[in-house]
């Protein structure tokens, strides 16, 4: 049994087949994934073959292969949630069916719209301070002055327990 960790593996899913078909050519047979801890489990197998990987997404519960997939010669191999891995041993000459990759395009591109709307909200309150810093450096010269009136409340806790703290370890060394 061998493990192996890949941690970004989803975005690059015609990358991760090769590399599962290179591992099939080395001589290791994939038979269980985690997609939770992103680690592949092979076994080794009797002698190296060419197999044809492919990785699919799908979000329905009750997922299965249609007709026209099992005939060409496809089977998963193994899946976990909503991840399924299938084989296929024909030469890619013959293969002419493809399982459909329109689940994970939606997934990568749903994670891209989210983080680029978290890199955008960071850039925008970024350049917001870098603004607001020029603003203070060169209209006003540069000299910022702090008031506690804003933060009174702040500052009567902070003084207060301040005062707390310094009487008990006043007392304490007596």
């Amino acid at each position: 049994m061998r493990k192996k960790w890949k941690p970004f593996w989803s975005y690059d899913i015609r990358k991760m087949e090769n590399w599962l078909h290179d591992m099939a050519l080395a001589g290791y047979r994939l038979t269980k994934i985690r997609t939770n801890k992103r680690l592949f489990i092979f076994e080794e197998a009797q002698h190296p073959q060419r197999v044809h990987y492919h990785i699919v997404y799908d979000k329905a519960m009750d997922y299965h292969l249609p007709e026209a997939i099992q005939s060409e010669g496809w089977e998963e191999v193994c899946h976990q949630g909503n991840w399924y891995v299938l084989a296929n041993e024909k030469p890619a000459e013959e293969l002419r069916c493809y399982p459909v990759r329109d689940g994970i395009i939606k997934r990568n591109r749903n994670i891209l719209y989210f983080y680029g709307g978290i890199f955008i909200y960071l850039l925008l309150t970024s350049l917001l301070f870098l603004v607001l810093s020029c603003i203070t450096i060169f209209y006003f010269g540069g000299v910022l002055t702090f008031e506690e009136k804003p933060f009174w409340i702040a500052t009567l806790i902070f003084r207060r327990y301040s005062m707390v703290t310094r009487s008990v370890f006043n007392d304490s060394v007596i």
